[in-house]
């Protein structure tokens, strides 16, 4: 064992092994700390250090199984000690916001005193469409600034509904529409994203569904016959090294839909005038086409536009190879999309297409790099043949 007493004697500071001296290391993603101590840390310690090498450790975590240890006797003035030296590589944790309550969350989405009016038949719809939400994001005031927002939008499309009936609308149903992202993930779609969640993917999961639920019964209450129904969007895929890997329907904006249907069904009695198609996506299980007042309308999250120098010509331009390819919206008269965040309404190729506005709280990375950023906000229409010649009418965002 090396012996170091008779050198820390003739020196003024103390003496540590090369590679173990008292230190952190820390390039914002990964790193390593390294202290002298008399015994193996726990948790509390390895916090106390971190703050003490300014650093917080409520956003700052030892990673498991990497605690490394060098130890040896030295003599020091006739007496035998024990030297031992600890490193551990340090990770930022899942996070970078205060956790979302996910209870008070839930709380805050239920708690209404609805009012019932009555149904009558009509010859539209209101679509209602929700895209983008990325429950969990920790951006632009994190889950519970996107759930106010949501919610309140929930709230102003009721009111929506109730104005354009008054105003002689014959809407006869309420489409409720998913355009995906209704989840952030918490891994797998960009670098800083587990250190930006605030919530599991479970917890986003069950906030989503009550979101979902939310709505659906705000509707209801007012009367309304509801059809809710939704695309899966790129944020909710089962991902495995940043890839899809089983099949599209194997997503959690799909699955969000898929469990409130399960739930609604338990009391049919309440949601008799309540449908969820699960079995309305197309072939290619990511997007849905929907006869809708004798209007044909195709969804898609719109991930799956590539090719084009903007937003708009990334929708047509994927359309007319839909057209070419005959697929399941090759007919439809309006397409709507989300995943770009911002609105986008177009006819320049005698067809609709419409990209709606995100819920999220935005992206730092976004603005930095394009200096730009969209306002959030739900987007609603009535849709129908006898709308007037364009199939729709009475865009507004919420």
């Amino acid at each position: 064992m090396t012996d170091l007493s008779e050198f820390e004697r003739r020196t003024s500071k103390p003496v540590h092994p090369n590679g173990w001296e008292p230190s952190l290391q820390w390039n914002g993603k990964t790193g390593t700390i390294t202290a002298q101590l008399d015994a193996e840390p726990d948790e509390a310690v390895w916090s106390e250090l971190i703050a003490d090498w300014g650093l917080d450790p409520t956003r700052t975590m030892v990673v498991d199984g990497s605690l490394q240890i060098r130890a040896w006797d030295t003599t020091r003035d006739g007496e035998t000690i024990r030297m031992k030296y600890y490193k551990c590589v340090i990770q930022p944790r899942t996070g970078q916001v205060d956790r979302a309550d996910v209870v008070s969350l839930s709380q805050q989405i239920m708690s209404r005193k609805p009012v019932r009016v009555n149904e009558s038949s009509g010859t539209s719809a209101l679509l209602v469409l929700a895209s983008d939400w990325q429950l969990g994001k920790g951006e632009g005031g994190g889950t519970p600034a996107t759930v106010a927002r949501i919610t309140a939008a929930v709230d102003k499309a009721v009111a929506r509904y109730r104005e354009l009936r008054k105003m002689g609308r014959s809407i006869g149903s309420v489409y409720l529409i998913g355009l995906g992202d209704l989840v952030e993930s918490c891994d797998g779609f960009y670098a800083m994203q587990t250190f930006q969640a605030d919530l599991s993917d479970r917890e986003q999961d069950a906030i989503a569904r009550r979101l979902l639920l939310y709505a659906i019964d705000s509707f209801v209450d007012a009367g309304a016959r509801v059809v809710a129904m939704g695309v899966p969007g790129n944020h909710g895929e089962n991902r495995r090294n940043g890839k899809a890997y089983t099949d599209w329907k194997d997503n959690r904006d799909y699955a969000a839909f898929e469990t409130v249907s399960e739930i609604c069904a338990a009391n049919p009695k309440r949601y008799r005038n309540l449908a969820i198609p699960l079995d309305a996506l197309n072939e290619d299980d990511l997007t849905m086409t929907l006869d809708i007042y004798g209007v044909p309308v195709a969804f898609a999250h719109g991930h799956q536009f590539r090719s084009g120098t903007n937003s708009q010509a990334k929708m047509e331009t994927w359309w007319k190879s839909q057209a070419l390819g005959r697929t399941g919206v090759s007919d439809a008269q309006l397409l709507i999309a989300g995943h770009l965040h911002h609105l986008v309404v177009s006819e320049s190729t005698g067809r609709t297409v419409i990209q709606v506005p995100a819920m999220d709280g935005g992206s730092k990375w976004y603005t930095s790099t394009a200096g730009a950023s969209a306002p959030t906000g739900m987007l609603s229409l009535l849709v129908g043949a006898e709308v007037g010649p364009r199939g729709w009418d009475d865009l507004r965002i919420l």
